[in-house]
């Protein structure tokens, strides 16, 4: 065989084999894998690892320490001093599994451990003693000023009842007794104002037990390593890899069932903990928040390294209703909607609480002004989300939320009598991830692969391309050479020919002379 058939047919079997190889045999072998250990099967790892993390989240709590509670009954501003991170290992575990295979879903109830870590929180303790808002008693006067503004008289003999006269809604407690320990509520009162709103609390699972009608408030305590009641189902994602983790249903409800508008009633994205592969800037990170009662969307902003790897930034913002018709729903009423950068969570939490960015970032300016000591700044009270776009893992992660009630003058509540109009803040959250580094390592291993397949797919493609051109090149020189020789040996014969013609003529015998036969002899 022919040197140019060799190079030939090596660089076409080359050329074939690595586009057969790099464009439709990998990736098939690779989306299988993938499939295989994305999908929420029941005894796969990525299950056991979404039902409970083997890793902490980190969990972050700033209050708002008042420092003119005087002079805000008075009628003034806010003034106010973050005191924080208060830092918790924040350890989340999905309970009460069950699988359908009908729609291929899992349904389950989320229960989150919290557990403070002094030396992660700054010098903080949580026996800092800080002058806070009593949010149980402030809750309570707004509710009933929203709802039933003629039954503040006589919630506010129930709270001179329940909570001893107090002279002020602003009262000096220690930043653990708020967020986990609890505040006390006396409920052995007998007066009817006080029984009739502690009938209320009975059933109620967001307080702590203190004995015989008594009972405590905090934040978190309630919630601390106990499972939720509301029940989230998600598809598993083993029969459409692109659904694993989106939401069907809440509360045994295929939509929201809140907000009266079937954009907003909609769900949208999956339970936050998982993403599909294949997670590119083109798409909207969407995932739905049961504490916010909504889907929130985050958006790509930009390019960011991380461990080497190259991850897609996604930021959110909670929006303008005034500007955005979609949202709209989520207003008290279509003409009474908030202004941009926070949501009304009334008709979620069933109180008038407010969620923004901390310190009112991305909000409207007036509410910035109507309290003193905030500082909004991108870095440290923006929401990102860091991913890798190839598997759909995010690295690092901060979900941060504040949460605000606005304040009134009541004329029938005695220590709200004069208060100014706020927003006014009462704490902000942040929970945050950062991938351990044994999976950034699984993460980038994985990446290597389809780098080395995909840079080994083209050598094959460019090497039998160059094979064929070679042997191409050959082949053209081969038939110039003998083009050449063909030429070459007309051109022989004929000279040859042209030769024996003269050798063969005749001579003429008459012009012959003897000086010119015989030598001459001297």
């Amino acid at each position: 065989m022919q040197r140019f058939l060799k190079y030939g047919i090596a660089g076409l079997c080359l050329f074939v084999f690595g586009i057969m190889f790099g464009w439709l045999i990998f990736p098939k072998v690779l989306k299988s894998k993938i499939h295989s250990q994305v999908a929420l099967k029941p005894g796969s790892d990525m299950r056991g690892m979404w039902s409970k993390l083997p890793f902490a989240l980190e969990f972050r709590v700033y209050l708002f320490n008042v420092t003119n509670p005087d002079e805000i009954k008075a009628g003034q501003k806010p003034i106010l001093r973050e005191v924080g991170p208060f830092f918790f290992e924040e350890w989340q575990e999905k309970t009460e599994l069950i699988d359908r295979e009908e729609d291929d879903s899992v349904e389950f109830s989320i229960k989150n451990k919290w557990i403070f870590k002094s030396e992660m929180s700054e010098g903080l303790t949580g026996d800092e003693e800080l002058i806070l808002p009593h949010i149980f008693i402030l809750a309570m006067v707004m509710t009933t000023y929203r709802e039933k503004p003629t039954m503040l008289p006589v919630i506010n003999k129930a709270i001179n009842s329940i909570f001893k006269n107090p002279s002020n809604i602003f009262i000096k407690m220690k930043a653990m007794d708020l967020l986990f320990y609890g505040l006390p509520i006396d409920c052995t009162v007998q007066d009817f104002a006080a029984t009739a709103v502690c009938t209320m609390l009975k059933d109620s699972t967001d307080l702590l037990k203190d004995g015989e009608d008594k009972y405590k408030f905090s934040l978190f305590g309630a919630k601390n390593d106990t499972s939720s009641k509301s029940r989230l189902r998600v598809l598993r994602g083993t029969k459409n890899l692109m659904d694993v983790g989106v939401v069907v249903e809440f509360n045994g409800k295929p939509n929201i069932s809140l907000w009266d508008d079937d954009y907003c009633d909609t769900f949208n994205g999956t339970d936050g903990t998982i993403f599909h592969p294949f997670f590119y800037e083109s798409e909207d990170v969407v995932s739905f928040a049961p504490d916010l009662c909504r889907s929130l969307s985050t958006t790509f902003s930009e390019k960011v390294h991380n461990s080497g790897m190259i991850l897609n930034r996604y930021t959110a913002f909670l929006g303008d209703p005034n500007t955005i018709p979609s949202q709209r729903c989520y207003c008290q009423a279509p003409d009474k909607c908030l202004k941009k950068g926070v949501m009304d969570l009334y008709k979620c939490a069933g109180i008038p609480l407010v969620a923004s960015h901390p310190h009112f970032y991305l909000g409207d300016k007036d509410y910035l002004d109507m309290v003193d000591g905030l500082n909004p700044s991108k870095e440290e009270h923006g929401i990102f989300l860091d991913m890798e776009p190839f598997s759909g893992t995010p690295l690092t992660a901060r979900k941060r939320l504040q949460f605000n009630i606005m304040i009134h003058k009541l004329e029938k509540f005695k220590i709200m009598k004069q208060f100014p109009d706020a927003l006014l803040p009462l704490f902000w959250v942040e929970e945050g991830v950062a991938l351990p580094q044994n999976f950034v390592a699984q993460v980038k291993t994985g990446i290597q692969v389809v780098t080395i397949v995909t840079w080994i797919k083209w050598i094959m493609v460019v090497c039998g391309f160059g094979l064929c051109g070679i042997a191409g090149f050959m082949y053209y020189r081969m038939i110039q050479q003998s083009n050449k020789l063909e030429i070459t040996q007309v051109a022989s014969a004929k000279a040859k020919s042209s030769i024996s013609e003269q050798t063969m003529e005749p001579i003429d015998a008459s012009n012959l002379q003897a000086s010119n036969v015989l030598p001459q002899v001297n």
